[in-house]
């Protein structure tokens, strides 16, 4: 891939710059009415990045089983079962991380349920079977008796069907017994093979930086895609204006080929990134400082600037 060097620079916009910085100039004067003329030096700067992108599928297997009450089962009888890398199975969009559950063909079997013994119900926890449970207004009594030493029939349990004194457990409905959660009561259950397929983005990124501006700045705002490229296989730039950027493809590029050991490799990209930067320095009271105007959103970065003055380290022009 060839690259022009007098288009590379063309997509920095320094006209855009100039009035962004210009326009923070005027503001500051205007609110720093005690030093009118902050603005000194303005060296255009850009700030290169590449990004490399590896979409991976990984596929992984697992037992599974849901309730069964009846209908087909797709089981052996129906054919031999895949292998987990046979199944079809296609992301919705690349570049997009995405997780798809799916039943490995001709693997399903009716088995009784491991959980109640093919009862379809279990005993019920709260009331350990009996199916009642002790009274807790009269203590298990049946009356209940006022200061006065009068006696009636305890409120709370006097219609229970378990006699006086119990009161009918509200989880079983009084039965000492529960549905069986993993076979909905059915007593059997399905078991299957599950495939569980992912879908990931790895991303890398190396940023050439001039000046003093964060990196992780840079990556909050748009810049000018010099370079980008999709397929496969991916292979290393070489031929960019700037070999560091070259040398930084060639090692991610080898990095991403060899990671991702029990993942597919579905798809890679790459591109580099120009992301336009003005770099002012200023007098302030006899102290020098700097502030950054980047990217197409006329960001402005001052860390130095007096935090009495009418805006903070980061503002959007």
């Amino acid at each position: 891939m060839n690259f022009d060097r007098h288009s590379f620079h063309a997509f920095i916009l320094q006209n855009d710059l100039q009035y962004s910085v210009e326009f923070v100039a005027s503001r500051t004067t205007f609110y720093c009415i005690f030093n009118k003329t902050p603005h000194s030096t303005l060296p255009y700067l850009s700030l290169t990045q590449y990004e490399l992108q590896t979409f991976t599928e990984k596929r992984e297997t697992s037992w599974a089983f849901t309730p069964y009450g009846g209908g087909d089962v797709d089981g052996p009888s129906n054919g031999a079962a895949p292998l987990p890398w046979d199944v079809e199975a296609h992301p919705a969009h690349l570049f997009h991380d995405e997780v798809k559950v799916v039943q490995v063909p001709h693997t399903a079997s009716v088995k009784e349920c491991h959980r109640c013994k093919g009862t379809g119900s279990l005993q019920c926890s709260e009331c350990h079977g009996k199916g009642w449970t002790r009274c807790l207004s009269c203590h298990g009594d049946g009356w209940y008796t006022d200061s006065s030493g009068y006696k009636e029939r305890c409120f709370y349990c006097q219609s229970s069907t378990h006699g006086h004194g119990r009161q009918d457990c509200l989880k079983c409905n009084a039965k000492g017994r529960v549905a069986c959660p993993p076979c909905d009561s059915y007593g059997q259950i399905r078991c299957f093979i599950r495939l569980t397929i992912t879908w990931k983005v790895n991303t890398s990124e190396h940023i050439v930086r001039k000046g003093g501006l964060p990196e992780a700045l840079v990556k909050e705002v748009s810049g000018q895609v010099a370079f980008e490229e999709e397929g496969t296989r991916i292979f290393p730039l070489t031929q960019f204006p700037d070999n560091t950027i070259n040398l930084a493809s060639a090692q991610l590029v080898n990095n991403h080929k060899n990671a991702f050991h029990d993942e597919r490799t579905y798809a890679q990209r790459h591109q580099v990134r120009i992301v336009p930067v003005a770099e002012v320095e200023y007098g302030f009271k006899g102290g020098p400082g700097k502030f950054w105007v980047y990217g197409y959103e006329n960001k402005v970065h001052s860390p130095d600037y007096p935090h009495t003055c009418c805006w903070g380290c980061c503002c959007v022009m």
